[in-house]
């Protein structure tokens, strides 16, 4: 279960202050989404697992406070499947700047994003450039790209002998174990099944382009969430964390 002690959303302004004037200086801001996440996870699976990493690094910085996620995302390519939104670029670009003028007028200095969504971002490296352009007198990181998780996902493979592929990226073994590490209530794994797992070739990539998830896997999976576990997810939350405290070095 992910403790609520760092999120904005449950507490009243005066502890909100209290907190600012106490030395609270950063705010973590996760950009997520409301997608399909196969056959055997919630449509909330992006928001709680980047909820799960902001309030980890909050606990971790001591001087960190959590924003509510910013949801939906940009999941187009997810929209074949019920349930799935998605923003436009310009409407998710702008919600981001709303939030770092707001939590600015109320004394943060510091923002770190952590987009928990792959189709977030590249587009989220975008707003944190624009934005710190924008606030020079502003310290503004960026945690996650979607190049240094694949590297990662590909490591916890070799490390923990996992059938190459099967932390594919979505829906894979690497989500599904941080969901049973954080939210176990939101996992089926008697639904689970293996998506496309290989290496993403041109034609992988054509496909994903041309239509979307379903031109890849028809359950909406990346990897192989069969090989997951709690154990796993602990494992991965913590070394996952590691990489961001690198991050704001």
């Amino acid at each position: 279960m992910i403790k609520r002690d760092y999120q904005l959303k449950y507490m009243s302004w005066p502890q909100i202050k209290n907190k600012i004037d106490s030395g609270c200086d950063t705010v973590i801001i996760v950009l997520a989404s409301t997608e399909q996440h196969g056959l055997h996870l919630a449509e909330c699976t992006d928001e709680i697992i980047g909820l799960g990493f902001a309030c980890g690094l909050a606990e971790r910085l001591k001087n960190a406070l959590v924003a509510p996620p910013i949801i939906p995302g940009l999941s187009e390519h997810h929209l074949a499947l019920p349930g799935s939104l998605s923003l436009k670029k310009d409407v998710f670009r702008g919600i981001a700047r709303d939030y770092v003028d707001c939590y600015i007028r109320h004394g943060f200095k510091k923002f770190i994003f952590i987009s928990s969504h792959g189709g977030n971002m590249q587009e989220t490296k975008t707003i944190v450039e624009e934005l710190q352009a924008a606030h020079p007198d502003k310290l503004l990181r960026n945690t996650l790209s979607l190049e240094f998780l694949m590297k990662l996902f590909s490591s916890f493979e070799k490390q923990y002998n996992m059938p190459v592929g099967s932390c594919g990226g979505h829906a894979c073994a690497f989500e599904t174990s941080v969901m049973l590490y954080l939210e176990p209530e939101l996992v089926n794994m008697e639904e689970a099944k293996a998506g496309f797992v290989g290496t993403p070739d041109k034609e992988f990539l054509d496909n994903m382009f041309k239509y979307g998830i379903v031109g890849v896997s028809e359950i909406g999976v990346i990897g192989d969430p069969t090989v997951a576990n709690a154990e796993l997810g602990e494992k991965f939350f913590n070394a996952v964390l590691d990489e961001m405290e690198k991050c704001l070095i």
